[in-house]
């Protein structure tokens, strides 16, 4: 008699955010992408978590981490309350961080803050809450394997003392990515000098100073905390022609549509 060993692997999935008001993906759907909190504003602020299978019970466990950005924008996570900007242990999760959801249904989960410490040093405190599946559902890798698959959903949370504070930020560098003698691509440095999280984007425009003619590449989304130091990298448009150029860095950011200008010329 033959007997025959099935492996299924589990498959986590870390999902994040990003401009998106409401994000589903193998299992879960929720709402808002991103929570803000500030003193003298509304402690209490809701997300709605939605199982949108039609034919299997969703269980959800919500739990709570420490985050930042890297230099090069990407998250970084830490235990709850690692970091020293940490707001993770003035948070509260009601009813339960632990609940199961019927096919189709939908639940409010009401997320509060209270007992905020003021600190002149810590103008944004933030944390990471993760909604987790903890039923796996059936899947298939690219190899037909069977697996269990169970999805972690990121929500950032943000908390600010600095209210009617303005985003700053500053352009450090702009230089050229050189290879073997020759210009590959562009380095764009910048800092968040001020005292919010600072959004934007984040463009070059190639002019041949010889024939006038333009290239632009497309704009590109940037996220940031105070304090952070950001490299951004982005090789050369494609099809770009022989000659002498000046090339610009377009940073625009905050409500107001800021600008942060820097150039550079180069032999290509």
């Amino acid at each position: 008699m033959k007997s025959i060993l099935f492996r299924i692997s589990i498959l986590l999935v870390t999902l994040f955010f990003s401009t998106a008001d409401v994000f589903a993906q193998a299992g879960i759907t929720a709402s808002p992408s991103r929570l803000f909190f500030s003193p003298g504003n509304k402690s209490e602020q809701t997300i709605t978590v939605v199982n949108p299978s039609s034919d299997k019970n969703l269980e959800v466990g919500i739990t709570l981490n420490d985050w930042k950005y890297d230099s090069l924008g990407n998250n970084v996570i830490y235990t709850a309350g690692e970091l020293d900007n940490s707001c993770a242990k003035y948070i509260k999760i009601l009813p339960s961080a632990f609940f199961t959801l019927a096919p189709g249904e939908s639940k409010n989960v009401i997320i509060s803050t209270a007992g905020v410490p003021e600190d002149a040093n810590i103008p944004v405190r933030t944390a990471m809450l993760y909604l987790t599946q903890l039923n796996p559902g059936d899947g298939k890798n690219e190899n037909g394997a069977a697996i269990k698959v169970t999805v972690r959903m990121g929500i950032k949370i943000y908390y600010s003392s600095k209210v009617g504070a303005i985003p700053e930020l500053e352009i450090s560098n702009l230089e050229t990515k050189d290879e073997n003698g020759a210009v590959k691509g562009l380095r764009l440095n910048f800092d968040n000098t001020g005292q919010l999280w600072t959004s934007g984007t984040i463009k070059f425009e190639f002019l041949n100073k010889g024939t006038g003619k333009k290239y632009k590449l497309d704009p590109v989304e940037f996220y940031t905390l105070p304090g952070d130091k950001r490299i951004y990298d982005t090789a050369l448009p494609k099809g770009m022609e022989k000659g002498k150029y000046t090339t610009t860095a377009i940073i625009n950011y905050g409500q107001s549509d800021e600008l942060k200008i820097a150039e550079i010329d180069f032999d290509y």
